[in-house]
């Protein structure tokens, strides 16, 4: 059997010497042209435009801030306060009418002067004073000044001189010479005054808050009776 001698396998041709020859017969690139190539920093400076200055800029206009509301906190705060003030005045007017006298002296409901000769004489029958609307009246326990309307239902009562007693037309009621009930519906004895004796000087001498009699002392000169205060007649029920 006859031996074959292997064939080497066909290797690449060697690079190495013709490679030298490839680029050694390439023709150089052409150089770029400086305007492509880009310019020059100093170049590039002197071509660039300066910028136009730019218009200054406006102020910006401020939009008008709306009206202020009032919050209900606000508005409960001022209606508290406007009630409170409104009360205030109030309470200072109604202290005032009242640190002030209603009634002037001489008239019903103030203070009304009388001689003590005005007075009857003890027992005598009583005197009759329209201004102030009482009865002057002198017992032999003192003076007094009984309001002329009887205590039933308002009516005026007289005195009567036969019977010496008062005697109301309207209902009847009866009353005696001190204002004691005697007959008839009214509820309680004649209502009164209180009143001060006075001296000559118009020093007070002797004094009834609550229009009981009193003695008419010797150096009384006038009585002085308190209409603006009137003590109601005892009950007689």
């Amino acid at each position: 059997m006859a031996e074959t001698t292997p064939t080497p396998a066909s290797t690449p041709a060697d690079p190495g010497p013709s490679a030298p020859a490839a680029s050694a017969g390439a023709k150089p690139a052409a150089p770029r042209p400086a305007s492509a190539a880009g310019a020059s920093p100093a170049g590039s400076a002197a071509a660039v435009k300066p910028a136009a200055p730019k218009p200054a800029a406006k102020p910006a206009e401020t939009a008008p801030s709306p009206p202020q509301t009032v919050t209900r906190r606000e508005f409960l705060n001022y209606v508290w306060g406007a009630s409170m003030a409104l009360m205030l005045v109030q309470t200072v007017g109604i202290t005032v009418l009242f640190a002030l006298p209603r009634f002037r002296e001489g008239e019903f409901g103030g203070k009304i002067r009388v001689s003590t000769a005005d007075f009857p004489a003890l027992n005598a029958a009583p005197t009759e004073n329209n201004l102030g609307k009482f009865w002057m009246v002198n017992t032999d326990q003192g003076i007094q000044a009984i309001y002329k309307v009887c205590t039933h239902l308002g009516c005026l009562y007289f005195w009567d001189d036969l019977s010496k007693r008062f005697a109301c037309p309207c209902h009847g009621s009866q009353f005696e010479y001190n204002g004691k009930w005697i007959a008839g519906p009214a509820p309680r004895d004649l209502d009164r005054f209180a009143f001060e004796v006075l001296d000559a000087n118009d020093n007070i001498i002797a004094e009834s808050p609550n229009g009981k009699p009193i003695p008419l002392p010797a150096n009384a000169a006038a009585v002085r009776v308190d209409t603006g205060r009137k003590t109601l007649g005892d009950s007689h029920f």
